[in-house]
């Protein structure tokens, strides 16, 4: 008697959730107070959108410099931009320097709102179906930008070992996702939980996740965002005043220290530059 293939059954339970999640970014975003959403999740986004002002756009924007340094030269590159919705911040950028720019997400509206705001050309290939659906056949990507995507998935095994059958050899894979290490911040999530429209899919890393990944994965380089920037977003929710004089300063000192295991573990965002540890090699050099 043949036994069950736990990982198989792992991917059909997920490829159900993904319906569901289908048809709730067909309705709004990730990030966003919506009408889809329950009192609870609306409240976490509004507290989330206000304690983000605290650092700058400007600031911010300095985790997709680094992505860019790791990225380098995509002249010859194959590109999966998994997970796109209507486009991450990198989004136009791997569109337009590509050797070929493939976007995917479950939504279609969402695919199409990302469409009309890069615009079309030939190395550009935009698709809504599941990353792990055997009807998704394209592969040998040489690299794939996975922004806030990974932590969406209950078995990130599964998830994990498909992004390595998609990768061409000396491929790699550039993730962005929160991290939920941190025991205060744990323990609101677990608070959070309950009243959460969109926990069915939303999985921020803990430790097991991460050994998840290096058990596939050579690190190659690492970033732990709102480390001690995180106390600009308890003064973004409690005084937009000192907010407005500190928070981009805090947010500051996590790209000058080291990253080392116990600044990831009080960071809340966790960037990840990795390649298989078959085929892992020196970095590239940036543009």
């Amino acid at each position: 008697m043949t036994r069950p293939d736990p990982d198989e059954a792992h991917r059909q339970e997920m490829l159900l959730t993904n319906r569901v999640q289908r048809d709730y970014y067909d309705h709004t975003d990730g990030g966003a107070v919506s009408k889809v959403n329950g009192h609870g999740t609306n409240l976490w986004r509004a507290l989330r959108q206000r304690a983000l002002k605290s650092v700058s756009e400007g600031q911010r924007a300095r985790v997709y410099e680094v992505h860019r340094r790791w990225i380098g030269d995509l002249s010859r590159l194959k590109v999966l931009d998994l997970g796109s919705g209507n486009g991450s911040p990198l989004s136009g950028f791997l569109a337009e320097h590509a050797r070929e720019y493939h976007a995917l997400d479950l939504s279609p509206v969402q695919i199409s709102q990302l469409r009309d705001r890069i615009g079309t050309a030939p190395n550009r290939f935009f698709a809504a179906g599941d990353f792990l659906s055997p009807d998704y056949a394209e592969t040998a990507f040489d690299l794939i930008y996975a922004h806030s995507v990974f932590h969406h998935f209950r078995h990130i095994d599964v998830m994990l070992d498909r992004a390595l059958a998609k990768l061409a050899p000396g491929g790699r894979v550039i993730a962005y996702d929160p991290l939920q290490i941190w025991l205060p911040i744990r323990l609101l999530r677990t608070l959070y939980r309950p009243f959460q429209t969109d926990a069915e899919w939303e999985f921020p890393f803990d430790r097991a996740s991460l050994n998840q990944i290096t058990r596939r994965f050579a690190v190659l380089d690492r970033l732990g965002v709102f480390g001690r920037g995180k106390w600009a977003l308890v003064l973004g929710i409690l005084s937009p005043t000192l907010a407005a004089r500190w928070g981009d300063k805090l947010f500051a000192t996590d790209f000058d220290r080291p990253q080392t295991e116990r600044t990831l573990r009080s960071s809340l965002h966790i960037s990840l530059h990795l390649q298989p540890k078959d085929h892992a090699t020196e970095p590239p050099a940036g543009d």
